[in-house]
């Protein structure tokens, strides 16, 4: 393990010679055979996140009070936009819904899920890709919160090089957002 936090924290002062290497988030296709529906249109919030979190660089954590960076690769946006456009994808992915997207369109909501991202990173010591998000239901007519709840799964990073844990990063993302879906199409 001692091996893993050292390899990871020298890539973060690691100075790119080309471009970096450019990776995206798959968006769930596969959900639940009971995965809920609504005719209800609603749009998905930017999720606020600290600073450490509001970049393309992939964030890892070699220590639980420190932050690095894995060098020479990036996410392929802004990981809260990314974040939130896969969620997008994910609701439209079920086939279930009415219409979901960016806030402020043409298209009035009833609701609108409002998101914190509070972990999106490698937890070097544990060996795992971390992914929270905090979602709220709010009802668009009186600003209500009509429910809440924050989502975690964690997915162990497989080797020591980028892809590996790029893929772990996906998979928890992947994770958290069907739990996402699921507990938001019971409740709208």
């Amino acid at each position: 393990m001692l091996a893993f936090v050292a390899l990871v924290g020298g890539c973060a002062a690691l100075v790119p010679k080309s471009p970096p290497a450019t990776f995206d988030l798959e968006a769930p296709t596969s959900f639940p055979a009971n995965v809920g529906s609504t005719g209800l249109q609603f749009a998905i919030t930017e999720p606020t996140a600290v600073g450490a979190l509001d970049s393309e660089r992939i964030v890892v954590q070699p220590m639980p009070t420190e932050v690095t960076y894995l060098g020479k690769v990036q996410w392929s946006d802004r990981v809260p936009k990314l974040v939130q456009a896969r969620l997008i994808d994910a609701f439209r992915n079920t086939g279930k819904v009415r219409s979901v997207g960016l806030p402020g369109g043409a298209v009035q909501n009833d609701i609108g899920l409002v998101t914190d991202l509070q972990d999106f990173q490698i937890d070097a010591t544990a060996g795992q890709a971390v992914v929270s998000i905090a979602v709220r239901i709010v009802s668009d007519t009186t600003g209500r919160v009509l429910d809440s709840r924050i989502f975690t799964a964690r997915q162990p990073v497989a080797g020591n090089d980028a892809n590996a844990m790029v893929d772990a990063m996906n998979a928890a993302f992947q994770q958290a957002a069907v739990e996402i879906v699921v507990w938001t199409l019971a409740r709208i």
